[in-house]
């Protein structure tokens, strides 16, 4: 909350044994004192000076009094007001007139006014408010004091800086304006001259600003003591600051943390796992459920009993002290010898990293084994010596290392060879991709795509690692850069750009890296691996991407749990839980080292369910971490009708259609993935509320098997153009029949080199 200067008076005023009356004594005698302005904290602007018409002799008369700088009129235009030219003659003239009929006598102040505006800059604000509250010596004000005090008054209440300062005594930033209008009134009323003339001599902007608030803050502990409190109350419920102090169990518990620290086919998560299938008990937190499910099957596979447990899937082996489970459904009640947390950089990621943080924190094992880039290994360090945990470093390479060839498809991809995984960013453009190759090769493609179930993308993968059918090249998204073990040959990236969204975007360094190690394997049929580009204009970029240092994190994620959420309500009851989730992350408290997690999805879903009455604020918290695509219109309206049917405290029940047959176009593919994911959520929710309430899981179950075997199939035949889920705009650069690939990153900046000359020429013409 509090910024800058403004900690030492926030810490000051946190401290639960200090009361009101000792805390404005505090600010009043001893950091807001502008005797010694230097050592205020609330002041990172210059401290308001005193003019020179207004210091000690020698004294120097003007044409102007009082105002030797003030050069303009109250009502003149803007124009007249903006650098005025003081050599003019029609200034020169001005000022004769000026000084003709105005009396000599009021150009000249007094010594007497100079001493007391001299003294006014270094009286204690207290004193100020006091006399200000007795209405002491108030006077009437002339027209043009009134109007100088009214436009500072408006500044004050329009500055950042206040209002960021005011955060510091518990004052919030959406209450600021009304105690700033209000408080303005109160000075304006009760000022007498000599404090509104030395105002006036300020004008609005900073010097007035930090005169003002200290005596602000007065104002506002005298007048708004309960609105301070209930702020105050507020904040500490949003408190987010020192996060490994919420795990006393895990902190009293002496942690030795080994950091498997390299890129990808080094060997570190192979060592992690030797470690975990040793041990009498373990936990391996995996980043995705595909490679969770692998585990489960490799370590049972290895005779160590291991029990599956997902958000979607919970298969307990009788007898089994280990267990393979994704990240956000690792308990941190549980007591190990050996936990592995995969793909540790993750922990940097904006929108999930609070499940790494979590279970890097909070695990009570006495070994924890991480894996990852060197990417967090700083932060990691940090927050080590926060913990107090041992940590080792065990640093990999690569058993051979990655080549890049020297030339590229050159464009064709009838250049393709068998081993190749083509990676391209969007679903249109894989099947795009899938369909020239099958038809103007003898290659038959797998396809592997984030919106897939688990299931069928480790049927395609199972498809193209066999060497005993047809299928030899992969077509890919970026979810071939983690959770499956592939026979690559080669990795050739379609394009490096993809959509974030808003804009096409360069594929970040990091991720290109992630994707390209994935070719060659130790043990597999390709052991060396390559990589290239598509297009030659893409190679240097490649290039310089893997030989790119990785990037050091400096913050990792968080986000709140629900006690926190739940004890933050409380301090804002009858706020709908949208809002709620908004104010929280406008006032929660951060330390330097972390980050708010982005919640747009969970905004999102949160105001769709904001209709439906009957949820518990908790029921509200659980279902906006159901996992949904929020561009797809028919999941999320499953979403909504579950929730509605819980609400009324019935049975949710699965009112969906079992198709009969493979698709046999992308529209009806496209009706599978969503038919999936809506099972997959029934089975989220059935594991996260009690089982009367979600009853059919089994046919969830065997609905979601018979549907990925249904993809599965589909997705071998596919031969079609590729749809949107959503209605879709037609794209000038498509053509009728085959594929247009989108331009290279260098191929757009050459397109907007050539473009501008053009539109220059159009804009003369235009002109002229």
């Amino acid at each position: 909350m509090a910024r800058g200067p403004a900690k030492r008076v926030f810490a000051l005023y946190s401290c639960k044994n200090i009361n009101l009356f000792t805390f404005r004594s505090l600010i009043s005698s001893r950091f807001l004192h502008y005797s010694h302005p230097s050592k205020s904290p609330f002041h990172p602007f210059p401290p308001p000076q005193i003019p020179n018409q207004f210091q000690s002799p020698p004294f120097q008369s003007t044409k102007l009094g009082i105002f030797p700088n003030f050069h303009r009129h109250w009502l003149c235009s803007l124009s007249e007001n903006e650098n005025p030219n003081l050599d003019s003659p029609e200034l020169s003239k001005v000022d004769e007139e000026e000084t003709i009929h105005e009396p000599q006598t009021e150009s000249i102040v007094s010594e007497e006014e100079k001493l007391n505006l001299s003294r006014i800059a270094n009286r204690d604000p207290l004193e100020i408010y006091k006399e200000l509250k007795e209405g002491l010596n108030s006077e009437d004000k002339s027209i043009s004091d009134c109007a100088t005090l009214h436009e500072i008054m408006n500044c004050f209440t329009k500055s950042g800086w206040a209002s960021n300062q005011a955060l510091a005594v518990y004052i919030g930033a959406s209450f600021f304006p009304f105690a700033a209008r209000n408080f303005g009134s109160f000075f304006s009323k009760k000022c007498n001259n000599d404090l509104a003339k030395y105002l006036v001599s300020l004008g609005p902007g900073n010097e007035a600003d930090t005169f003002l608030f200290p005596i602000f803050v007065e104002y506002c502990m005298e007048k708004f003591p309960d609105e301070i409190k209930r702020f105050r109350k507020m904040v500490d419920s949003a408190d987010m600051t020192k996060p490994h102090t919420w795990f006393p169990f895990a902190r009293a518990m002496k942690r030795k943390i080994v950091y498997h620290c390299g890129p990808t086919n080094s060997g570190k998560t192979y060592n992690a796992l030797q470690r975990f299938m040793e041990a009498k008990k373990g936990v391996y937190c995996s980043p995705l459920r595909l490679l969770a499910m692998e585990v489960f099957d490799k370590v049972n596979a290895s005779g160590v009993y291991c029990s599956l447990l997902t958000g979607q899937e919970k298969k307990e082996f009788p007898f089994s002290n280990h267990v393979a489970c994704t990240v956000e459904m690792v308990s941190t009640d549980e007591l190990y010898d050996v936990a592995v947390i995969d793909e540790i950089q993750m922990m940097a990621d904006s929108c999930r990293g609070y499940a790494w943080t979590r279970a890097l924190l909070g695990l009570k094992a006495d070994e924890i084994h991480l894996c990852g880039d060197p990417s967090v290994l700083e932060i990691v360090r940090q927050i080590c010596s926060d913990t107090g945990d041992e940590l080792v470093e065990q640093h990999y390479e690569r058993f051979k290392p990655l080549v890049v060839e020297a030339k590229s498809l050159l464009g064709d991809l009838k250049n393709v060879r068998s081993g190749d995984c083509i990676v391209a960013f969007s679903r249109r453009e894989i099947f795009e991709v899938k369909l020239a190759i099958e038809k103007f090769t003898k290659h038959r493609c797998c396809v592997i795509y984030g919106a897939l179930p688990p299931e069928t993308r480790r049927q395609q993968a199972s498809l193209f690692n066999s060497q005993d059918n047809e299928f030899d090249v992969l077509v890919a998204s970026d979810a071939v850069g983690m959770g499956l073990n592939l026979n690559i040959r080669r990795i050739v990236f379609f394009n490096l750009s993809k959509y974030n969204g808003d804009k096409m975007v360069p594929v970040p360094p990091s991720q290109v890296k992630q994707i390209a190690g994935r070719a060659g394997r130790r043990g597999s049929v390709y052991p060396d691996g390559l990589t290239t580009t598509l297009h030659l204009e893409d190679l240097d970029y490649l290039i310089e991407c893997l030989k790119k240092p990785f990037d050091e994190v400096k913050r990792v994620g968080l986000f709140p749990y629900f006690e926190q959420v739940e004890l933050f309500a409380g301090q804002i009851p009858d706020m709908k839980f949208p809002k709620l989730l908004e104010k929280f992350s406008e006032n929660c408290k951060l330390d330097g080292a972390y980050f708010l997690c982005q919640h747009l999805h969970i905004r999102k879903i949160a105001n769709m369910l904001d209709r439906i009455e009957g949820l518990s604020l908790e029921d509200r918290f659980n279902f906006c971490f159901a996992p949904v695509n929020i561009r797809d219109p028919k999941a999320m309206y499953h979403l909504l009708k579950f929730a509605s049917i819980y609400s009324q405290k019935l049975p949710v029940n699965i009112a969906m259609g079992m198709p009969k047959c493979a698709a046999r176009n992308d529209s009806e593919l496209l009706d599978l993935e969503t038919r999936h994911q809506v099972l997959s959520m029934y089975l989220w929710l059935s594991n996260h509320f009690e089982e009367e309430s979600f009853p059919f899981v089994k046919k969830a179950e065997t609905m979601a098997t018979d549907i990925a075997e249904l993809l599965g199939e589909s997705l071998i035949k596919a031969c079609w153009k590729p749809e949107s889920r959503n209605a879709r705009k037609s794209n000038p650069q498509e053509k009728e029949d085959g594929y247009q690939r989108p331009l290279s990153i260098i191929q757009l900046q050459e397109k907007n080199r050539q473009e501008k000359p053009h539109t220059a020429q159009q804009l003369v013409k235009v002109n002229a």
